[in-house]
């Protein structure tokens, strides 16, 4: 059993922790063959709408409205929730139980690296020192990663240097190697890149971001997530997707943009009831 308390110093002093051997193997080839499934059947992408950073290397975005799987084996992965209610959750958000996450998920998406390094970046939008983190983000490694074939790399402690990353630091980066199955978890301020993929293979892991419940998400979650994946989903997973922080419509919908589970009991939030 991984000493949890160790894992949160060191994601709180280094920047990132690793948990070995996080998730079972058939969970892994579950994970690997669906990816690699709606890899090989995804639509090529207009590069110039790509983030720069994702040019080049295989990024499949906005996983929680294809399969239910990638929501359910990270928010329902028991290790991962403590570490993340630990750092992210909200001690003033009452409405929803202080022991069951308030924080909510940005995105989430698969990665291989490409034959060109990732420069060192940041993902929490903006750089700041302190204890207080707003984005973390939780890979689940599901093809074994070296420097051979674009592991991820990081500075350590740079979470803390209050400014955006510089390319010169690139020489003190430290790549994390890790197996599939390992579970990287890093705070979003942290300077992190990868190595050049120069194996010819791909080395897949799946990748979600984790916010503070007041900050954006990447897409309409709440709005486009299909409702047979909504409908296959606890009270707690809908909540980590967004669904109690909703901004209601005006003031007589709801004047509060915290709501708790009762928010989902009347139908999905921001459509009107369905029919029973």
């Amino acid at each position: 059993m991984p000493d949890l308390a160790a894992h949160l110093d060191e994601l709180k002093t280094r920047g990132y922790t690793r948990l070995t051997n996080a998730v079972p193997q058939s969970v892994i080839a579950r994970l690997r063959a669906r990816i690699q499934e709606l890899h090989a059947a995804a639509q090529p992408l207009d590069q110039r709408a790509v983030p720069a950073l994702n040019r080049g290397h295989a990024v499949l975005y906005n996983l929680q409205n294809r399969d239910p799987l990638f929501i359910t084996t990270l928010l329902d992965h028991a290790d991962l929730r403590h570490i993340l209610i630990a750092t992210l959750n909200d001690e003033w958000y009452r409405q929803i139980p202080r022991d069951c996450p308030n924080y909510i998920m940005r995105a989430v998406v698969a990665r291989s690296s490409g034959p060109e390094a990732l420069p060192l970046h940041i993902d929490s939008f903006v750089p700041a020192s302190g204890s207080f983190a707003w984005a973390v983000q939780a890979a689940i490694v599901l093809e074994d990663q070296h420097p051979s074939n674009g592991c991820t790399v990081v500075v350590p402690g740079s979470h803390q240097f209050d400014r955006y990353a510089d390319q010169a630091s690139m020489a003190l980066a430290e790549p994390i190697m890790s197996k599939a199955g390992d579970l990287v978890v890093w705070d979003s301020r942290l300077w992190h890149g990868t190595t050049a993929n120069q194996s010819g293979a791909t080395r897949w892991s799946l990748i979600a971001t984790f916010t503070r419940w007041w900050l954006k998400q990447n897409y309409d979650v709440t709005g486009m997530l299909p409702d047979a994946i909504y409908d296959a989903l606890s009270d707690e997973h809908r909540a980590v997707l967004g669904f109690c922080s909703i901004p209601p419509r005006d003031e007589l919908e709801r004047v509060d943009v915290k709501a708790g589970y009762e928010l989902l009991q009347a139908g999905r939030p921001g459509r009107p009831a369905r029919a029973a």
